[in-house]
């Protein structure tokens, strides 16, 4: 199983000027800081993290839909940083998405078969499209003798499921899935979830799985990246990180998670952050957990922690990290 994609320390800021007449940026959102993961062919790697960590801005770095600031992405082995025109236009092949929401995502003028087939449209595919339209339909769970209907005669589940045969159209090597069960009901969750776990073994996909959900990303996902504040804290395993977070941060979040086990439960000892997010226009120096963690000393203040292997292949960037017993979380 070989590296597909690998992240070095890309930057992402988006410039904020004031007032509509002020065209020169007054400051700038720290959106992605010296972000590195790779993600080897077959797996499923998670970025996990709060609303506004920059999870998702780092998928759009990979789609090549932002232009990266500074840092290198690689991908099958050549760089495609600054791909443009044709290059990059081939690239669309290879790297697909699924968005977070089925109903926004789907053009509710066209029918379900010209949906699915756009990409090979886009791509000079025409020949042969209705076909393989008709398979992908069958292929995501839905009847191909459906084609011909509009996004609004099927329900949330059923329009993601349009929305992933349209993203398997171009037989990808990676797709991003940005949030993709989070605007479904639980049933229908699950549902999704195992339907891209089985396209995952039939057609040896690889995701790169963006969550704030950790009871889903433990469903599905091989190794896990958590994010706060532009920055990664903490790389593992799945079974290392639910098994013995070493960041403060990553330790708050899995306290957070229910257990559906009422003595288990009530038993629990949850970690409540304290204060705000801090803001991205003006992150906290050194460590930017600094703010919000109990284990907070002069170090952490004034030296900023290197993500390093701590044992195993368990990243961590934390002056005090030290593993703490996870809770059984369920999806």
């Amino acid at each position: 199983m070989g590296e597909l994609l690998r992240v070095t320390d890309v930057v992402k800021r988006f410039p904020v000027g004031r007032g509509l007449l002020l065209r020169k940026p007054t400051a700038e959102v720290h959106a992605v800081d010296g972000v590195s993961f790779t993600i080897n062919s077959g797996e499923t790697f998670a970025l996990v993290g709060e609303s506004g960590c920059g999870k998702t801005t780092t998928a759009n770095l990979v789609l090549r839909l932002l232009d990266v600031d500074a840092g290198r992405i690689d991908f099958a082995g050549e760089e495609i940083t600054h791909r443009r025109g044709k290059r990059l236009r081939e690239l669309r092949r290879d790297i697909q998405m699924i968005f977070q929401d089925p109903v926004a995502s789907l053009n509710p003028r066209m029918t379900v078969r010209d949906i699915v087939a756009e990409p090979l449209v886009a791509q000079g595919r025409r020949r042969g499209a209705t076909g393989q339209v008709a398979e992908l339909l069958e292929r995501v769970g839905l009847d191909p003798d459906h084609a011909g209907r509009y996004p609004h005669e099927f329900s949330g589940g059923q329009r993601q499921r349009i929305g992933i045969a349209r993203a398997l159209a171009l037989s990808p090597k990676l797709i991003v899935c940005d949030e993709p069960v989070s605007a479904l009901d639980v049933s229908m969750r699950a549902q999704v979830l195992n339907l891209l776990l089985d396209l995952q073994t039939d057609l040896g996909l690889t995701y790169l799985f963006i969550s704030h959900d950790l009871s889903v990303v433990r469903h599905v996902c091989d190794r896990v990246g958590v994010m706060y504040l532009g920055k990664i804290v903490e790389v593992a395993k799945r079974e290392q990180l639910f098994g013995g977070a070493l960041h403060p941060y990553t330790q708050a979040l899995l306290s957070a998670v229910p257990v559906p086990d009422p003595d288990v439960e009530v038993k629990r000892r949850r970690i409540v952050l304290q204060g705000e997010v801090p803001s991205p226009l003006h992150p906290p120096p050194a460590c930017r957990f600094h703010t919000r963690c109990w284990k907070v000393e002069t170090i952490c203040r004034n030296e900023t922690p290197e993500l390093e292997v701590r044992c195993g292949q368990h990243k961590a960037s934390c002056h005090f990290a030290e593993p703490r017993a996870a809770v059984e979380i369920h999806a």
